[in-house]
């Protein structure tokens, strides 16, 4: 090799450690921006596009992360509730009370960059039906502690603290716990990791792997996935204190033995159905069922399938007051 191939091989080489490390920061920037909430951020509205120069901002500092606030409060009777979640840490919750005979509690966990207001169409169907109700605020969420997220892994201590504080303190002794996206991702890591008192799960839209979530994500930002999906899960698990590669939902569902309901949107543009399937597949409760709605987006089931959603939950909750779920 002569000493002019040598010398290339060598600035070709500086060149590409150089793009690694920019494109590590950069990364690192993204992961960090996109799980910690900022107090004063605007709010982003859906239509938001960013001119050049905030393009150029949001890439070389990432995206400031308005902290998800209520949007409304309830057209229903409720009491505010602070659940204690640590060491000065506290979770914001509403609490609402069925007007009809009491069959149990509804736990109910909103989805990321959402709050417990955005869960007030299903609390109300529950309230209906003759379920107490409690909505919760996530951490970095609300009226809640600290303004982290992490997608549903730590999320899943949040669920555990409110269960727990349903049984010794509301003294509930038949429990739901029904959530969206994340608040399903967490349900299920803490269903898993705890093996809750729980009478049944109602799962919305969880995703599959947090690979896969960020892979879906990157998909619609037009980048390449590879190494970008690697990095930005490494990352991002790094800089929250977990590992994001075993953050994966349809491991979870291996040690879920109660019954569950997990639904999808047909045109979901987050969660492929192919991962719904995947997930309804590994589920280990015996007393398991998978509906599809297939207008719907990454969204409320209630906005396009409200009757179905309705009988189909109904006809779901109506089959537990049959069984000795607890001894299955």
């Amino acid at each position: 090799m002569t000493k002019k191939q040598k010398k290339y091989i060598i600035i070709i080489t500086g060149i590409v450690i150089i793009l690694f490390i920019v494109l590590n920061a950069g990364i690192i920037v993204q992961s960090y921006a996109l799980t910690h909430f900022d107090e004063k951020a605007k709010p982003i509205d859906p239509g938001y596009e960013p001119t050049f120069k905030e393009t150029v901002g949001i890439a070389l500092f990432g995206l400031d992360m308005p902290r998800p606030k209520a949007k409304q409060y309830p057209s229903r009777r409720y009491e505010t509730l602070y659940i204690p979640a640590g060491e000065d840490k506290k979770l914001e919750a509403w609490s609402m009370h069925t007007d009809s005979i009491k069959h149990g509690t509804v736990l109910c966990f909103h989805g990321y960059m959402d709050e417990k207001s955005t869960m007030l169409d299903r609390a109300y169907a529950y309230l209906d039906m003759g379920y107490d109700v409690l909505l919760v605020d996530f951490m970095g969420a609300g009226g809640s502690y600290g303004d982290q997220t992490t997608i549903g892994f730590l999320e899943a201590g949040n669920v555990k603290v409110v269960h727990d504080y349903t049984v010794s303190v509301l003294k509930e002794d038949k429990i739901i716990m029904a959530g969206f996206s994340m608040g399903a991702v967490a349900i299920m890591k803490a269903q898993a990791d705890y093996d809750l008192f729980t009478q049944a799960l109602i799962l919305e839209a969880p995703y599959s792997t947090f690979k896969n979530a960020v892979g879906n994500r990157i998909d619609k930002l037009g980048f390449p996935k590879w190494p970008t999906v690697d990095l930005f899960t490494f990352w991002t698990g790094v800089i929250n204190g977990f590992n994001a590669f075993e953050a994966n939902p349809q491991d979870y569902a291996k040690k879920i033995t109660v019954p569950t309901l997990l639904m999808c949107g047909g045109k979901d543009q987050n969660i492929p159905t192919e991962e719904t399937h995947h997930i309804f597949n590994e589920l280990a409760s015996r007393k398991k069922q998978l509906e599809i709605f297939p207008e719907s987006t990454h969204e409320s089931y209630l906005i396009k399938y409200p009757k179905e959603w309705h009988t189909i939950t109904y006809n779901f909750l109506n089959k537990l007051e049959q069984l000795d779920v607890y001894n299955e």
